[in-house]
C-alpha cells in the first residue's frame, strides 16, 4: 500500500524491499521522556536511514501519534530512492 511504501523510504531511504533484503534488519526505537539521546522528548519521529531505523517518541494518544507521525512521513525529502 501506498502507506507501507512511505514508512519503508522514510526509515530506510528505499522506496521497494531489495531482493537481498536489509542490512541492518528495520527496526523501531522508542523514545522516552529523559532518555540519554535527548535532552527533552522530540515531537516527532526521525530516522536513520543507515541504520534502518525509525525513532518514535511515545504519545498520549494514537491520535496524537498519529498526526505526527503523518506529518512527518509527508514532510519528509530524502534522497535518491532505490
Amino acid at each position: 500500500s501506498g502507506m507501507t511504501k512511505k514508512i519503508l523510504a522514510f526509515a530506510t531511504g528505499a522506496s521497494v524491499l531489495p531482493p537481498i533484503g536489509f542490512s541492518p534488519t528495520p527496526s523501531v526505537q522508542f523514545i522516552h521522556r529523559g532518555d540519554d539521546d535527548f535532552s527533552s522528548t522530540p515531537m516527532f519521529p526521525t530516522a536513520n536511514t543507515c541504520a534502518n531505523c525509525i525513532k518514535q517518541p511515545l504519545h498520549v494518544s494514537y491520535e496524537l501519534f498519529k498526526e505526527r507521525f503523518d506529518f512527518a512521513l509527508g514532510n519528509t525529502y530524502g534522497f535518491g530512492r532505490a
